[in-house]
């Protein structure tokens, strides 16, 4: 079981996943008041329901939110010389589902600029 300082990375890198993905998805599609949940519903099956949302070929799926994940992972097996027999790809894969159903569950966290 993960320890506290470990769930606390953990949320603190699906946060930023989202906020990452927030700010291209507004770029690409506007600033609007349930863009959250428009993202989530698009990528909540299966992620690359993004790319269609995005008509990007995947470039926010890949750059805003797999690689995130992809260099948090790898960065904590570093840190805690984890056995480089680690599936790091199935591992993004999950870290991103866990993201994306977060993203789905909490919409107008991320949907900041409502506030403004």
């Amino acid at each position: 079981m993960a320890n506290k300082s470990e769930k606390k990375a953990r949320h603190a890198i699906i946060v930023d996943m989202n906020d990452f993905l927030m700010d291209y998805a507004a770029t690409k599609l506007g600033e609007k008041p349930d863009l959250a949940q428009q993202v989530a519903t698009a990528g909540k099956d299966n992620l690359n329901g993004l790319d269609d949302l995005f008509k990007d070929n995947g470039v926010g799926r890949r750059t805003k939110y797999l690689d995130l994940a992809s260099g948090f992972l790898r960065d904590e097996a570093d840190a805690e010389d984890k056995d480089a027999s680690t599936d790091i790809d199935a591992a993004t894969q999950a870290l991103a589902q866990e993201a994306i159903n977060y993203l789905s569950s909490h919409p107008k966290e991320f949907n900041r600029w409502e506030e403004a």
